[in-house]
């Protein structure tokens, strides 16, 4: 028989069954086809304040002090002294997920895989990603700064500006940067950032593995999570020491077996929260908090 007849014979036998086919196999694949994951690095680049916050409560606070004025003594006068008028930031740690699913004993049994092994993967990569997903949102909804134009890639001249005004906000280097991969393709074609007379040695890591490495005091990384909820940025630049993160429940699994449901319930859970570090203004008696120490990257998503 050629191979179109046998495709033919096999069709007609699925439609119309005979006993001989209750003893065929089902063949099934020895490896899982799982689904699409992304590397997560995002919220990995935020600072880890989980230590500040031990024991109970919901709520960190952070005492804001800021600078006082230089006055001029004239002979003879007494100096007026300035009244203190501090603040606190306030960063509520709210945010709960769960992640859960029945598995059924029969399932389980039956199946050649380890399914709750296969689910439990699946359960940290669903809290995992779920963190990188808020921290993008808090670099891309929260700045008031913009370098770069939408669907065109950035540039060396956007770079600089980002750099400039996170040097306007007197933030400490190292900074840290994060890009969507189309982006980062755009930096790849940019002689400065990948040629050894502006790098040093680089051995090919450009070209050999898609390399980039600092850029303007910032450690750039590549990310297919960089999209906030408001879609219009690529990527951010942000200082360092200014966002940060409280895990107050690292992933927890539990899992117990329902007798009436013959069926095993896993649930994995999170709790977490992604803040920005305000801080007020250099000028001293200026007590308005800013939001300067991230720059939206816009460019090719």
């Amino acid at each position: 028989m050629t191979d179109d007849e046998i495709v033919e014979a096999l069709w007609k036998h699925r439609d119309n069954p005979t006993t001989a086919d209750l003893f065929f196999d089902e063949i099934w694949s020895p490896e899982l086809n799982r689904a699409v994951e992304f590397k997560l690095v995002i919220m990995a680049l935020f600072a880890d304040w989980t230590s500040r916050m031990s024991g109970s409560g919901d709520v960190f606070h952070l005492p804001n002090r800021h600078n006082l004025t230089a006055n001029t003594k004239s002979a003879g006068s007494d100096a007026t002294p300035e009244a203190l008028t501090e603040t606190q930031q306030n960063f509520t740690v709210s945010t709960h997920q769960i992640v859960a699913q029945e598995i059924e004993d029969f399932a389980e049994v039956m199946s050649k895989y380890d399914i709750r092994n296969e689910y439990t993967l699946a359960a940290a990569y669903a809290l995992g990603r779920a963190q990188d997903v808020a921290a993008a949102a808090l670099l891309d909804d929260n700045t008031t700064q913009t370098v770069g134009t939408l669907n065109v890639e950035l540039t060396d001249d956007n770079f600089i500006r980002a750099w400039q005004y996170l040097q306007d906000s007197a933030a400490n280097p190292p900074f840290k940067g994060v890009v969507s991969p189309a982006a980062w393709g755009g930096m790849l074609k940019l002689e400065k950032f990948t040629q050894q007379l502006y790098n040093g040695d680089t051995k090919g890591r450009a070209v050999h593995d898609a390399e980039i490495g600092r850029v303007y005091q910032a450690v750039m990384h590549v990310s297919n999570l960089t999209v906030g909820t408001a879609p219009s940025s690529s990527g951010s630049m942000w200082a360092g020491d200014h966002f940060f993160k409280i895990i107050k429940k690292a992933p927890k699994q539990d899992a117990w077996f329902s007798p009436l449901a013959k069926a095993w319930v896993v649930a994995t859970d999170q709790i977490f929260g992604a803040y920005e570090r305000q801080e007020a203004d250099e000028a001293a008696a200026v007590t308005t908090d800013n939001l300067l120490h991230s720059v939206r990257l816009q460019s090719l998503k």
